[in-house]
């Protein structure tokens, strides 16, 4: 998935979340609608609270809620939905810094002459290690500036580094082009990177253990891509293979 893409998805999770934390009653006719069908009495049991005698204090904890769909509401559902929406903000707020440092990518239509130029350079620093920098930041303000009209106003960077490839303009756009293939490079989790070590416990067996790195990496990537690996004729492979291991026979 794209990086833009991801992060306009949990924004606007979060947003249907916090939405959803003051909808406790559309939530409670959801729930009723659903016991309905499974033919399950809608009906909270009522919990009989203990009456403990306490001393007047400051620190003193709060009475106990007698009404339980209050106590539902309190004590389960609030914190459920407060949680989610927490994580949501811890988890993912890296990933919302990077993805505000790319940003210039897609948004350079709705950003003045300053703003672009300050974007752009803040772009050249990131991608900077050392005295070396992938692209220069004066040159993609200047290329963006004089980018032909776009099918879209709005385009992901996914869609505007196609627009590019279709139309042959890598060498027009040089800085542009590379920017929005590290963009779109990207990883948005780390699922890959735990898919491949997972598939790793599989390949490499104790009857493989003195397989060479080549092999073990060609193997991998067979095992994780194996979709495409079902589409390859294996026979062509083979005779390509044939034909370059071939001894000539002298007759």
């Amino acid at each position: 998935m794209q990086l833009d893409v991801a992060v306009d998805l949990l924004t606007k999770a979060k947003t249907s979340l916090t939405n959803y934390r003051i909808g406790f009653t559309s939530a409670q006719v959801s729930a009723k609608d659903m016991c309905e069908k499974m033919n399950v009495e809608a009906v909270l049991k009522e919990k009989r609270l203990r009456s403990t005698k306490r001393h007047f204090a400051y620190g003193a904890a709060d009475e106990p809620i007698a009404d339980a769909m209050k106590r539902l509401e309190i004590i389960f559902f609030n914190v459920v939905v407060d949680t989610t929406i927490q994580s949501l903000t811890d988890r993912f707020k890296t990933l919302s810094e990077v993805r505000d440092q790319f940003g210039v990518l897609v948004n350079f239509q709705k950003l003045d002459d300053q703003s672009l130029n300050n974007q752009c350079d803040k772009l050249c620093k990131t991608l900077t290690s050392g005295n070396e920098s992938d692209i220069d930041g004066k040159e993609l303000a200047m290329e963006v500036k004089h980018l032909p009209s776009l099918p879209s106003d709005e385009m992901t960077a996914l869609e505007l580094l196609t627009f590019i490839h279709k139309k042959h303009f890598e060498e027009l756009y040089p800085n542009l082009w590379v920017a929005l293939r590290i963009a779109c490079t990207l990883p948005v989790t780390v699922a890959s990177a735990e898919r491949s070590f997972s598939k790793l416990k599989l390949i490499k067996t104790y009857l493989r253990s003195s397989m060479g790195q080549e092999r073990l990496s060609g193997l991998a990537i067979i095992s994780i891509n194996h979709e495409v690996g079902k589409d390859v004729l294996y026979e062509d492979i083979i005779d390509d293979f044939a034909s370059k291991k071939a001894r000539k026979q002298r007759f």
